[in-house]
């Protein structure tokens, strides 16, 4: 009995460790978000959003762009990483097993100076056991820190998921925008093409002043310089929507036109519920944990650490009879180690461990309040484009209307060329303008949803997990 009571008062010891278990920090959660619709539906949230354009080539682009982006396979290299740390990390809690061989030959100086010539030879080997007893936890604290840091870095990588499914979908919409605008451009090029070679036929019959054709040819050499920089833009978003996809820079195959997208309809969430969707905040709070910890493993420091080594094995002049009875060894000790003044290194350490962690959390609730602002931008942004949209809708088909009378007028010769003109150029500023408020209110429902988080990303990782046919 008296042999078990250090036995158990160890046991008892090693069952605590130093330094503050994590309690998640308290947060002050607002019970509802400022512009949340009264037509959100809560059963759509966790639905794979993006397809909801009712787009297939979207839908395509999406998977192919989870299961092959380079920032992905980068955010699964880190995973790795960090789960060897963990690794690494645990194995300090566990005896580590190794062994030890050796032979020499020589003449020693005993045998020297009293005149003997005989070389010998030694031969040995042994297996070894080292155990650190973790009395204080602070191995316990590393293995508790470095497993936060391997959920970090899974919720890292969801939140990558995210990044390059909302990046995808809005390359895709901005890339169908200035399609539509390089249509658009490239009509009203003709509309004025055709104009010039009219004005020029009622120029040569002496119809017209060449005051009126210069106008007519100044308008459509303005049209031909607007094509130009949409072509250009386009080039770079077909690339930038490659490079989202893992492929090299090259042509991309289109899907639905513009206005054939439908929007998604608005998810409804609660504040709170972003606690447990958004991967930054899930990971920012994995950090904090990680840090916490880190204040156990340096307050361990303070105490000493204590270490069990044994060794058995065989030493014999004779290879042969190493492993035979009466040429064994066996050496078992323990050992304890720690500091007596280390001017304040000790202390030092935990203090910045501390300093560390009061970091971690101010990141941590920055990071929600943040995600609060986020949600509350994308509502006010899904809410304002719809209504711009609405409005230059209107304003597209009040300038095309304004341009058909303005065209009637000047045949009628009540109005001269130059207000014919006013109203082409506002008809085709409106109608660019309208092609970019609809990119603008369907990328603000994406917006939304990605701000909200959901299962959604579950769903992707599955996808991501799933290798791609090899073109």
């Amino acid at each position: 009995m008296k042999y078990l009571t250090p036995l158990v008062s160890i046991t008892l010891l090693s069952a605590c460790a130093v330094g503050p278990d994590y309690q998640r920090p308290a947060v002050d959660i607002p019970a509802s978000f400022q512009y949340a619709s009264n037509n959100a539906k809560q059963d759509t949230l966790d639905t794979e959003w993006w397809r909801q354009f009712n787009d297939p080539v979207l839908d395509q682009y999406v998977q192919e762009a989870v299961q092959r982006n380079r920032n992905l396979a980068i955010a699964l290299a880190n995973i790795n990483a960090a789960a060897g740390q963990l690794t690494v990390a645990r194995s300090a809690l566990y005896p580590s097993i190794g062994y030890q061989a050796g032979a020499a030959r020589g003449l020693s100086s005993s045998e020297r100076l009293a005149g003997g010539q005989r070389v010998s030879n030694s031969y040995q080997v042994a297996g070894n056991v080292n155990w650190e007893i973790d009395l204080w936890g602070g191995l316990r604290r590393q293995s508790e820190s470095a497993n936060a840091q391997l959920e970090a870095s899974k919720q890292a990588r969801r939140g990558v998921l995210l990044s390059v499914a909302g990046a995808t979908v809005q390359t895709y919409l901005q890339l169908r925008g200035l399609d539509q605008q390089l249509r658009i451009a490239k009509d009203t090029v003709n509309s004025y093409q055709r104009s010039v070679e009219l004005f020029e036929l009622q120029f040569k019959y002496g119809v017209i002043a060449r005051i009126t054709l210069e106008q007519v040819r100044s308008q459509y050499q303005e049209a031909q310089s607007n094509v130009p920089p949409i072509e250009k833009a386009i080039v770079s978003t077909e690339n930038a929507l490659s490079i989202l996809m893992g492929r090299n820079p090259g042509p991309i195959t289109r899907g639905k036109a513009l206005d054939a997208l439908t929007a998604p309809v608005i998810p409804s969430a609660l504040p709170s519920s972003l606690l447990s969707n958004r991967p930054d905040i899930l990971e920012a709070e994995r950090q904090l944990e990680a840090a916490n910890a880190q204040i156990g493993v340096a307050r361990a420091q303070y105490f000493p650490q204590i270490s069990l080594t044994s060794l058995a094995g065989g030493v014999s002049e004779q290879l042969h009879n190493l492993l035979k009875a009466g040429s064994s060894i066996w050496n078992l000790a323990a050992q304890a180690s720690g500091s007596v003044f280390s001017g304040g290194s000790t202390q030092g350490q935990v203090k910045t461990a501390e300093a560390q962690t009061q970091a971690a959390e101010q990141r941590y609730l920055q990071t929600i309040q943040q995600s609060f602002a986020d949600v509350e931008n994308a509502l006010s942004s899904y809410q304002a484009d719809g209504k711009a949209l609405n409005s230059l809708t209107q304003l597209v088909n009040t300038n095309v209307e304004y341009s058909t009378l303005a065209s009637l007028q000047y045949n009628g010769g009540l109005a001269p060329y130059l207000t014919v003109l006013d109203a082409q150029r506002q008809a085709y500023s409106a109608q660019q303008s309208a092609t970019s408020a609809r990119v603008a209110y369907l990328s603000s429902a994406a917006n939304l949803y990605l701000s909200l988080g959901g299962d959604w990303i579950n769903q992707l990782e599955q996808q991501s997990s799933i290798k791609p046919t090899q073109n």
